[in-house]
C-alpha cells in the first residue's frame, strides 16, 4: 500500500460523504434528523473521515476493488448492512418510524456506494 494512494483515497472519500451527508441531511431530508441543539459539523467531518478510512483500508488491503463499478457494488451492499445495523440500534430507544427507517437506510446505502466507488477510482489512478 502506498501512503500517497492511502491518504488521497481518504481525502476523496471524505469529502465525497460529507458533501453527499449534506445534501441528502441538509438540503434533501432535513427532517429525517431534527436537531434543537446546535449541530457540530466538525463531528460530522470527523466522522466522514473514520468511515473513508475504514472503506479505504478495506478497498485496499481485502478487496482489491479499483474500478467505479465495483466500488459502486462493494459500497451498496456494506452500506446497506451497515445502514440497516445502525438504524437497528438507533430505533432500540427510540419510537419506530418506518417511513424513517427506510429513507435513512437508502440513502445510507446510496451514499456508501457513491463514496466507495470514489475511492475505488481514485485508488486506480494513484497506484
Amino acid at each position: 500500500m502506498k501512503a500517497k494512494s492511502f491518504i488521497i483515497s481518504i481525502l476523496t472519500g471524505t469529502i465525497t460523504y460529507y458533501l453527499l451527508g449534506g445534501l441528502f441531511y441538509g438540503l434533501i431530508f432535513p427532517d429525517i434528523y431534527p436537531s434543537e441543539e446546535q449541530i457540530l459539523p466538525s463531528f460530522i467531518l470527523f466522522g466522514c473521515l473514520c468511515y473513508s478510512i475504514f472503506y479505504t483500508y478495506l478497498l485496499i488491503k481485502l478487496t482489491k476493488v479499483r474500478s467505479l463499478k465495483s466500488g459502486f457494488t462493494i459500497g451498496l451492499i456494506l452500506g446497506f448492512i451497515n445502514s440497516a445495523c445502525m438504524n437497528f440500534f438507533m430505533y432500540s430507544s427510540s419510537p419506530f418510524k418506518v417511513d424513517l427507517f427506510i429513507t435513512d437506510v437508502i440513502i445510507g446505502t446510496i451514499s456508501t456506494g457513491i463514496m466507495a466507488a470514489v475511492i475505488a477510482i481514485t485508488l486506480s489512478k494513484t497506484e
